[in-house]
């Protein structure tokens, strides 16, 4: 989508246009739903997770300040609502997930703390960049890349 289009999309969609907002989300779909996936390492929280962003976003995207905004708006909301559900998880003290003896990425993601496997799902599933995650997390640039780090080195084969 080109610069441009992307404007006119964001200012029609601030201004309530449902039709702009689904066009604006087609376009990150896929990294939020990843991003939501690996964190959770659940199909059905992921889903959820993600239905109640675009749900909560809708509503309020008429308070963005800026056509741009978006992406970030997007991200930061389903960033908090992982959040959530990690203290939602921890308060469960949920079961981790059984090592299936093979390489499996959502056993790998399990073996790392939410932090980790939040900053990982989005660099990993939604292609963010360091300094993205940061922005969309609240974390410091250098939490993110320590982290990352520790991430991708889970993630080395023998």
């Amino acid at each position: 989508m080109e610069k441009h289009e992307y404007k006119e999309l964001s200012e029609l969609a601030a201004n309530g246009g449902t039709k702009a907002f689904a066009r604006l989300y087609e376009t990150l779909y896929r990294e939020m739903y990843y991003t939501a996936c690996y964190s959770l390492s659940d199909e059905s929280a992921a889903v959820e997770a993600v239905t109640a962003t675009v749900r909560d976003c809708m509503s309020a995207i008429g308070k963005l300040h800026s056509e741009e905004a978006f992406r970030a708006f997007m991200m930061k909301t389903l960033c908090a609502r992982i959040r959530s559900k990690f203290r939602e998880y921890a308060a469960q003290e949920r079961d981790p997930l059984p090592d299936s003896g093979g390489f499996d990425v959502m056993a790998e993601f399990s073996r790392l703390d939410d932090t980790e496997r939040l900053i990982g799902s989005m660099y990993i599933g939604g292609r963010f960049q360091p300094d993205e995650i940061a922005a969309y997390t609240g974390l410091s640039s250098a939490t993110v890349k320590k982290k990352l780090e520790r991430v991708i080195a889970g993630f080395e084969l023998d």
